[in-house]
């Protein structure tokens, strides 16, 4: 955060430059009314007196309107800026995560930190920091020019703005906690109302409606306690402010009427004028006091996420842009914190054949292959690629060489072509037709009415489409290694084969590696490797199937 706002120092000065004078005009011009209302009448000038004060107080507020102007729009390009560089460190600085960093936080929280905490802390600076000391500023001033006017006005005027003070803090701080209730109500009514569209299914299959109606009832009747009570603890703040004011001008009267009544008319009015102005800022500079906490809370939240030590260099290692041969796991063991999940791992795989890793559901298939393409780290043992130890080559030429397709499909919201390409522009669009005509999803494809350029998304496809994109995806980006995580498993029998039949091609040129449950799947592979509690169980070869 201290080298954005060193980067832009110099915007902030001039932010900090045009509030001290528009401060500084917004308290002169009751001041040059003040002179007027004490001309004395009888003076010989008394017209030129008269036009010059007028000429000066039109000149005031000209002046005041451009210096708001410009500050607003000086302000507003710094909060910008500041916004979007903040944005993007925190962005790129998460985007060089390792896996095991990654699984530490939950998507909404890092969303949080890039979209609602950067808001806040943006804020802080040219928002609330900004209010916070126009508003001491403008009050430091006024009570300058109370004195100045006259002595005993001011001391009734100051104790004026400390009552004032007092009811502002306490009622503020009220009406913070009774919104913190209820936007915390919010979250809560946010959570049940995902949770009830994301399953409908199970809410009407299971007659859940009257439960589901219950428990939002309750929270909504919770939230109705904390709004009467904003509202309430809200309505007191303004009459209360109002009667000290009204108090205050009653005594400045009173005192001006039948104590002293040499003071001139023009310092009764600065002082008076001063007293109704001061409940406005010195109500703001005690939200602002709530809002800098909120502020604070946010940055430090954003500062854990930029202090986390976890992140990949893909450039370090050795170079191995054309990484094939073998692969071996020697005496692997890996684990999630405490959690062994796979325990001396020995296994071979010849370059260009066709491999299954079959076992149970949680037996570790899945991190045996994300520690070969290194989305997690393993505790010992070592993994070879052609005799290369895959720690000490490059991430990126490992992840260049391997070719993957996820049990889950991930579809981005984009075009078709840009969902299969992903950035490489060298796929031309006929290479994809004829590959979606060997796996059979040529007459889906044309279903989509702008074809490659149709926009899609996760939600307007059926899971069966999204697994035969994601293979589309896999084996247009050519590859010395292929990774198939239960490739079959959403598709119809016909399709099926077809996706066999060009993983057979592949293995002519490629290493397959399989993660399946499929009996067909199973039989056609050259080895199987079978998983049990973490270990090896069993290793079939073809001859042996």
């Amino acid at each position: 955060m201290k080298s954005i706002l060193k980067k832009n120092s110099k915007i902030l000065f001039f932010v900090m430059l045009f509030l001290i004078l528009c401060n500084v005009l917004s308290v002169i011009h009751p001041f040059v009314l003040k002179q007027i209302l004490d001309i004395d009448f009888h003076r010989v000038d008394i017209e030129g007196v008269l036009r010059n004060l007028i000429l000066m107080y039109v000149a005031i507020h000209i002046v005041l309107i451009i210096a708001k102007d410009l500050r607003n729009t000086i302000m507003n390009k710094a909060m910008s800026k500041i916004l979007k560089d903040l944005r993007e460190k925190l962005f790129c600085h998460v985007l060089k995560w390792n896996m095991t960093t990654y699984q530490k936080y939950n998507s909404s929280e890092i969303y949080t930190r890039l979209t609602a905490d950067i808001d806040n802390v943006s804020s802080l600076f040219l928002g609330t920091l900004q209010v916070l000391v126009n508003d001491v500023l403008y009050i430091v001033i006024m009570l300058i020019f109370m004195f100045m006017a006259d002595v005993t006005l001011a001391i009734i005027g100051v104790i004026a703005m400390i009552l004032v003070a007092i009811v502002s803090y306490i009622f503020t701080h009220q009406v913070a906690k009774a919104n913190k209730h209820i936007l915390d109500k919010r979250d809560v009514e946010n959570r049940q109302y995902s949770e009830m569209y994301n399953k409908n299914k199970l809410t009407y299959l299971f007659g859940l409606q009257k439960n589901t109606t219950r428990k939002i009832t309750k929270t909504l009747d919770e939230e109705l306690k904390y709004r009467k009570k904003y509202i309430f603890v809200e309505s007191f703040t303004y009459p209360l402010a109002i009667t000290i004011q009204a108090l205050a001008i009653y005594f400045i009267l009173q005192y001006t009427l039948n104590i002293n009544s040499f003071i001139s008319l023009g310092s009764i009015y600065l002082v008076i004028n001063y007293i109704r102005e001061c409940r406005e800022p010195l109500n703001e500079i005690f939200t602002q006091l709530e809002e800098i906490q909120s502020s604070f809370m946010s940055l430090k939240r954003i500062n854990v996420l930029l202090k986390e030590k976890g992140v990949e260099d893909i450039e370090k290692g050795e170079l191995a842009e054309n990484l094939k041969g073998d692969i071996e796991f020697e005496n692997v063991y890996m684990q999630y914190g405490e959690n062994q999940v796979l325990r001396d791992i020995s296994f071979i795989i010849k370059q260009g054949s066709k491999v299954t890793i079959a076992g149970k559901t949680g037996v570790g298939k899945t991190t045996l292959m994300n520690i070969l393409m290194r989305l997690y780290p393993f505790k010992s043992g070592r993994i070879l690629i052609g005799g290369k130890d895959i720690t000490k080559v490059r991430i990126k030429d490992i992840r260049k060489n391997i070719s993957y397709i996820s049990q889950t499909p991930y579809i981005l919201e984009d075009t078709l072509k840009n969902n299969i390409i992903l950035g490489d522009e060298s796929i031309t669009d006929e290479q994809i037709k004829t590959a979606a005509k060997e796996i059979g999803f040529e007459n889906t494809l044309s279903k989509f009415k702008d074809g490659l350029e149709e926009t899609i998304s996760k939600s307007n496809l059926s899971y069966g489409q999204l697994q035969m994109i994601a293979f589309l995806r896999a084996i247009l980006h050519k590859a010395n290694i292929y990774i198939f995580d239960e490739p079959t498993s959403n598709i119809d029998l016909k399709t099926e084969d077809r996706i066999q039949k060009l993983i057979d091609k592949i293995t002519k040129e490629s290493t397959v590696i399989i993660i399946a449950h499929r009996k067909s799947t199973i039989e056609s592979s050259d080895k199987i490797i079978y998983l049990k509690d973490g270990k090896v169980d069993l290793i079939k070869n073809k001859c042996a199937i």
